[in-house]
């Protein structure tokens, strides 16, 4: 069978069921074994792998779920990306982090956000400052972003490594990040955020 593209109608039926089920599941923390078997089973599943199928093979549906529908839900979950209206809940807003991480004059300068890794301006109407955000284990490309910003802006670039409930990062990684943050002459937040029904952002 050689594949065709899937239908938006339904690929965006197929997103919105896997990101339901993925909600109830605690997705960011689970295993990779986990998640494999997870793959899966949605492959065999009516609702998601029997409508995929329709259009290419078990083997590309299960790429597809994968590397294409799962590395969306992050960005998604964050009000960003192609699935950004296909989740039912979202990471608590881009202000609310922006003042827990830097305190409540400092907002997003228009147009500034962006991702790979998701990042913006902030200002506080004399300082512009550079933030960039996500999971503990990207803090590789968060750290090499700021490092990439400091010759370009005169104030300290911001890194935010986020959590969610349930999350931690041991004492030991969480003061590698600072050192490594203080070396490159950049600063570092760890703050959870908190999953909320759309009305909330």
């Amino acid at each position: 069978m050689s594949s065709s593209p899937v239908p938006k109608a339904i690929r965006d039926d197929v997103v919105r069921e896997l990101y339901r089920r993925v909600e109830a599941l605690d997705w960011e923390l689970l295993t990779v074994q986990q998640k494999n078997r997870y793959y899966a089973r949605w492959v065999e599943d009516q609702a998601i792998g029997g409508r995929l199928t329709e259009f290419q093979t078990a083997e590309d549906a299960r790429v597809w779920i994968k590397d294409g529908a799962m590395k969306e839900y992050a960005r998604a979950l964050d009000g960003a990306g192609p699935f950004r209206h296909l989740v039912t809940v979202r990471l608590s807003g881009l202000d609310e982090l922006i003042r827990r991480a830097l305190g409540e004059d400092w907002t997003m300068l228009p147009r500034s956000r962006g991702d790979k890794p998701s990042h913006c301006v902030v200002t506080n109407g004399d300082i512009d400052r550079y933030m960039c955000w996500g999971k503990p284990g990207t803090f590789r490309d968060l750290i090499w972003a700021a490092l990439n910003k400091v010759i370009e802006h005169p104030h300290p670039p911001m890194i935010v490594v986020t959590l969610r409930d349930g999350q931690h990062v041991n004492g030991e990684d969480r003061r590698r990040h600072e050192r490594l943050a203080a070396h490159c002459g950049v600063d570092v937040r760890h703050i959870h955020r908190r999953l909320v029904f759309h009305g909330e952002v």
